[in-house]
Formats: structure tokens, sequence, C-alpha cells
């Protein structure tokens, strides 16, 4: 038994020397089957090894491709190898336990098409070997078409017309074995003549077929090279364009016979037979296009559309021709349209319209002119009686509108406002009576004053006039007290006081005549205003006050004043009357006084220079309207005795005192002078000396570098008439040296005596 297992390792490993040695000819060596499988698949390759004597055992069985082992088992120690270069990805998947022994490829590539074969090494039995011719087929690429210039086609092609013929390649790429390439319309054979193309690797079949009505089905190609698998197919959609080839128009309602009515709805209808696409269905009466009164349906199964129009005749379609033409849109305009015609018979009754005659805009006519209008008609049989109406109401003779009102035309000579309305006729034949829509007549006139003529709103003068049309521009002629006219244009019936120029106080005439393109206004509007109303009111809140050296009067302002004026009123020697002094301008507008004022309240002011005992301030608010009521303040005593001048500010005083000083100065001066003289002779003898000064230099020396100011008192105006304000009450006064507004004071008139009454300023 030892010597027989060392036989039979000494052979096994002869056999494996020599296997990389020998090489497997089929037939010599063994039997060859030929074997097919598609690229990407699997194949499974069977080697029979079973002994043929029960004695007999397996020894080692080994795979090989093109005589290059792939794979082994060795039954003597279960032990199994295969090829690192070709069981990529664990590709080999063998069966040792299954008879015969399978061994699976999988995952096929284009190089694993070879000739593999199995040998079988027994223990006691010859080797055996079997073969396998095994072809990997590779499919070819999607088939892909060309038409016949070059240019790739997808999906479809065309569009192409009955008659055409197409020429179109189908060529694929690649493939093993070679594939044939065939035209199918639909399931029906077309063209299987393929061959080779110019392009290395590609094989082409060209189609060349006359298109017909009945061979419009999908067109496809086919590449097959095995029966493995279903041939690789494309397909591709002809689009032919197919005329209609029959139509055909039939009343379907709303007719007499062949004959219609006018002005009754009639319904027609259009079949089409055989287009594609669908065809658009178009109504033509003469030259008038109709569709859009009618609808289109298609039944594709049949290639029918059909259209049905709803057609209300008129008097005008007496004769006419309506046609039906089906045109299939995606062709050329003379590419086997059809259509079917039929020629209309309408009855009616009269047609009627009212027209104005002669020249100027439509349904309009000027006051005084002469109307004209007709009433147009169209009937048959002819008409033979008129009606005229005026807002629904029949015209009858000898009225407003003349004797002749049964005739084809009417006519108004003069024009006039009450002949404005809605005007209708009516015309009767045998069939029956027609009434004409209404025209509307607009009768203008020029413009003329209402009521109200010339109002004045706040600053603004309206014109108020009426016309038709509407005026548009308005001239007016404006007039103040003491000053020339102004004539002035605006396109509204507004005119701001703003565009004035000049005073406005006093009266104001004012005249406005308006223009509206028909005729000037014949009669002006005219009206006298006085304009005191858009003077300020009263200043209420004034008081009086003595700062920078003179007399100042402070005011609250009021609303719509631009400028105050003060003035001052003095008594004449007479005590009889009172004269103005003084006049001017104090500050400014209510908004100006807000920016001036800078504190809380703010005040506008006015200097009055000096007052006296008996003298009267007066202040007034002012705008280009003129100036309000004035309000009088009159100086209290406390007021005046604050704005006397200090003794030390008279001019005797002041020289003397002066004269007095320069004398003790010099007697001063001149002792000390002699006393250094005699120092300079002889040493001085330590002496003190009392300087004795009279009264009047030490009262000097005192009060030497003091300078008082009296404080300035203001007198504020109350509700009970004057304020006798006291001159510790008063507030203090700021005396920086201010600029001293200059003045032009207008000369004083006569006398004028004042009343005795006081108004209040708080």
């Amino acid at each position: 038994m030892d010597r027989r297992m060392r036989v039979s390792s000494a052979l096994l490993s002869f056999i494996a020397t020599l296997s990389a040695i020998a090489a497997f000819v089929p037939g010599a060596d063994g039997p060859v089957s030929r074997q097919d499988a598609l690229e990407g698949g699997n194949t499974t390759l069977y080697c029979d090894s079973t002994p043929d004597t029960s004695d007999d055992e397996l020894m080692l069985l080994v795979w090989y491709k093109d005589n290059a082992p792939i794979y082994s088992f060795d039954a003597r120690t279960g032990t199994k190898w295969s090829s690192t270069s070709f069981n990529t990805s664990n590709r080999l998947q063998a069966d040792i336990h299954q008879q015969p022994t399978s061994l699976v490829i999988t995952d096929l590539r284009g190089d694993d098409q070879a000739l593999y074969h199995c040998r079988v090494d027994f223990l006691l039995a010859p080797t055996r070997n079997v073969g396998v011719n095994l072809t990997v087929i590779v499919l070819p690429s999607q088939p892909f078409f060309l038409d016949e210039l070059g240019n790739k086609v997808e999906n479809k092609i065309g569009p192409y017309h009955e008659g055409d013929t197409l020429v179109l390649s189908c060529l694929v790429i690649g493939g093993r074995p070679p594939p044939r390439i065939s035209w199918y319309s639909g399931e029906d054979l077309v063209d299987a003549s393929d061959g080779v193309s110019d392009i290395p690797g590609v094989r082409e079949n060209e189609l060349y077929l006359p298109l017909t009505r009945d061979n419009t089905r999908s067109l496809s190609c086919r590449a097959s090279n095995t029966h493995l698998t279903q041939p690789v197919i494309s397909g591709l959609k002809i689009e032919l364009y197919l005329p209609a080839f029959n139509v055909s128009i039939h009343w379907v309602s709303g007719t007499n016979g062949d004959a219609l009515q006018a002005g009754k709805t009639a319904v027609a209808r259009c079949i089409a037979h055989g287009s594609y696409p669908s065809p658009d269905i178009i109504w033509w009466l003469d030259h008038r296009h109709l569709s859009q009164h009618s609808n289109q349906s298609v039944i594709n199964s049949s290639r029918t559309a059909v259209s049905y129009l709803e057609l209300t005749p008129s008097v005008g379609d007496h004769g006419a021709t309506l046609a039906c033409i089906a045109t299939n849109s995606a062709m050329a305009p003379d590419r086997n349209s059809k259509a079917d015609v039929v020629v209309l018979n309408v009855t009616y009754s009269p047609l009627v319209e009212v027209i104005k005659d002669g020249d100027g805009r439509l349904n309009e006519v000027s006051e005084l002119d002469t109307l004209h209008l007709t009433c147009e008609t169209k009937a048959n049989p002819p008409v033979d009686n008129y009606t005229w109406y005026f807002n629904n109401i029949e015209i009858k003779p000898n009225s407003i509108w003349g004797s002749q009102t049964k005739a084809q035309s009417l006519t108004i000579v003069e024009t006039e406002r009450k002949h404005a309305g809605q005007y209708s006729c009516a015309a009767a034949n045998g069939v029956g009576e027609t009434r004409a829509e209404a025209i509307s007549i607009i009768v203008y006139y020029p413009p003329e004053c209402t009521s109200s003529g010339i109002t004045l709103v706040k600053e603004t003068l309206k014109c108020s006039v009426r016309g038709l049309p509407e005026p548009d521009t308005f001239f007016w002629h404006i007039q103040t007290s003491g000053e020339d006219a102004q004539h002035l244009t605006t396109g509204s019936p507004i005119l701001p006081l703003s565009q004035l120029t000049g005073s406005l106080s006093g009266l104001l005439d004012a005249s406005c005549e308006a223009g509206n393109g028909v005729a000037s206004q014949e009669k002006p509007c005219k009206k006298f205003f006085s304009l005191e109303q858009l003077r300020p009111p009263q200043p209420q809140q004034c008081d009086l006050a003595y700062e920078y050296e003179e007399f100042q009067m402070r005011c609250v302002p009021v609303e719509n004043a631009t400028y105050y004026e003060v003035s001052v009123w003095r008594i004449s020697t007479s005590n009889a009357s009172m004269y103005l002094e003084k006049r001017g301008s104090m500050g400014f507008g209510v908004s100006q006084a807000l920016a001036q004022g800078g504190g809380v309240p703010w005040l506008v002011r006015g200097p009055l220079g000096t007052l006296k005992m008996g003298d009267e301030a007066a202040a007034s608010a002012c705008n280009r309207y003129g100036c309000s009521r004035a309000l009088l303040l009159r100086p209290t005593e406390n007021l005046l005795d604050a704005a006397e001048t200090p003794w030390w500010k008279y001019k005797d005083v002041g020289i003397s005192i002066g004269a007095l000083l320069l004398v003790i100065v010099f007697i001063t001066s001149t002792v000390l002078l002699v006393r250094l003289i005699q120092r300079s002779r002889r040493k001085p003898v330590p002496v003190i000396q009392v300087l004795q000064l009279d009264d009047v230099a030490r009262d000097y020396l005192d009060t030497i570098g003091e300078h008082k100011i009296q404080a300035s008192r203001s007198l504020r105006s109350c509700s009970s008439g004057y304020s006798d304000g006291s001159a510790e009450s008063a507030p203090p006064v700021d005396r920086r040296s201010k600029a001293r507004l200059n003045w032009e004071w207008e000369p004083p008139p006569p006398d004028v005596t004042l009343t005795l009454h006081r108004e209040s300023a708080v």
C-alpha cells in the first residue's frame, strides 16, 4: 500500500510538471464542444470527473484557458487554486461535488473568448481531457440614424408629404459576430440589405422608402448577432403631412329650406376627412373671417375634423358666398387644401342707421347751427314708411322740429340747447319694421356766468361759469384801489391772489371771461371785493419796555401777519388832539418770528425812540392786504422814571468834576516836585506828612471805578388798562451794545384826535 501511494505521488508530480509544457490538441487529446455566452453575462463549463471503475479515484482536476491553467483542485489534500490574473473579483465558482463538475465564469469579458479544456487525473485510469470552445457574444451598439445629409436623427424624422421618398441610414457600432441590420415598418420587414460602412467597425443599412398614406406607421431598425437575446432596436417616427381629401358643408338649424332670415341665427357644420395633423377649419363669408363664431373638434382615430358655425346673417349677406376651408397649417399653402362653398339666400326687414350729415365731429353741433339727420336703410322690399323718435318719444309734425317729421331726413335750422338728446328712426317694409339704434346729439354753447359769479375764498378768486364743452381758458381783469388794471390768463377757474402784483388793500374790482372753443363769453362775470377780511387780526399781547437806551414795543406774533408797524402819537400843544410823531416797521411774520425768537415766548420788536408823558405807542399787524387796527399803549410814570438820564451823565456836572480833578492833580504833582528838588540838595530828614483832601475829592476817590446803571423798567399791558409796574419788579436788562435799527420815518400827518378808549394787550 505504501508503495502504491509513493507511485501515485510521483505520477502526479510528473503530470503537473508536464502540464505546463504539453498543449491540448482538440480532437486528438479529447472531444471539444461549442458554447456561446453574452458579454457581461455568465457561462458554465462542465467536466466529467467520474472514475471509470469503482476502485479508481480522482486525484487532480485542472481547467485551462488556451493551455494556461486558471483553476485546479487537488483531491488528495482538498486544496483549490485559481489564477489571480483571471479570477479577479472571484469570477470563478467551481462545484467539485456535482457530476459532471461545473466551473462558472461570471461577468464575462470579450477577452474571455478562448478554448477551455479540463484535465482530470485518476489514480489508475489514464488522464481525461475535455475541451470547450467558448464564444463570447459582444452585442452591437444601439442603432442610430443618419439622414441623407449625414445629420443624426432621433425619435422623429420629417415632416414629409405623401409621395416623398424617405432616405435614411441605420448604423451600429461593434458587435461580435458582426450583426445583421433590418428595417421594419410596424411589424412588416421593409429592408434587410445591410452591409459594411466606410467607417471601420460600423455596419450600415441605407433605406429608400416611398411614403404613402398607408405606410406612415413607426419605423424601426433592428440589429441582431445572436439568438441568446432579442435584437437591439431603435425606433423612429415618420411625420407625414396629409391634406384633407374631403370637405362638406351642411345646414343644421335656423333655415327655411335653403333660405336664411336676417337677424336669425343659423348653424352650419363643416366636416373634413383625412388630414394630418388636424386641419384648421376656417369659415369665410365673402371676404370676412368668421372663425371667431365657430368651434372645432377632432376625432383622431378616423382623422376627422368637425366645425360648427353660428351665423346671424345681415342684409349685406344676401348673395354672399359662405366657404369652409380645411387647411393643414403644417403644410405649404399650396399643398392640397380642400374647401366647400355655398351661396347664401337671405331675407330681411330694413336695416336702419341714423347718420348726422354735414361738417363737424360726430354727434356734436354748436348752438344756432343747422342739424341735419338722415335715416339710412337697406331693405328688401324697399321702405315705405319712416318714423322719428326723440328720447324714445315719437316726434309729431308741427312741433319744435317742424312739419317734415315723416321723411327720411330730419332738419333743424337753428339748433338750441333743448334739441340735445337721443335721436332714432324706424323704417318699415313688407317684411317688418326696424328701429335704429339711437345716437346722442350734443349741443355745444359758449360759457356764461352762474348765479355765484366770482367768489373769493381765503386768498383765491374762483370764476363760476357753465358751458359745453367745459371752459379751458379764463381771462381775468383785476384792478385794486390806486393801482393799474392787471390782465391775466389761466387754464382753470382759479386765480390765487399771490399772482397779482402791487398793493391789495382796499377794494378789488374783478371780472373774468371764459372760453371753451365754441365762442367767447358774451357777458363777463364781475364783482367787487373788500380785502379787509384778509387782513391779520389786531395784536393782543404787547408791552412797552425801555431797553438799549430807548423805548421798545414787544408783541407776540399773530396769525396771517407778514410784518408789523409801530407808531408814536404825541399830544398837540393845544392838548385837544394827538398827531403822528413816528411810524416804522417792527419785525417779521409768524414763521419768521419763530426763527428769530430763539426762546419762549418769541416776540417781534420795534424801537420807539423817546417817549414823554402823555405819548402813546401803537402796534398793528400787517400783510399785503393792509394793517389791522392799532393796539395803543401809554407808558407809566415808573417806566418814564426808569428812562431818565442819571445825574452823572449830564454835560455840566461832568465838566466840573473833570476840572476839579485836574486842579488836584496839578497841586499834588507840584508839591512832590519841589520836595524832590530839596531832597537832592541835602539829605532829607524823614518826615511823615498827611495830605488833607476836601470832601469832594475824597468822595470822588471813594467812588472812582464804580459805575451803576439803573435797570430798565418795562410796562406790560394787561386786561385792566395801563400797568403801574415798579422799578423793583422790572426784569434786568442786557446793557451790551446792540446795533440800532435804521428807521425811515414818515412825516407826521396833521393832528389826529384819538379816542380815549384803550385796548387790552394781554
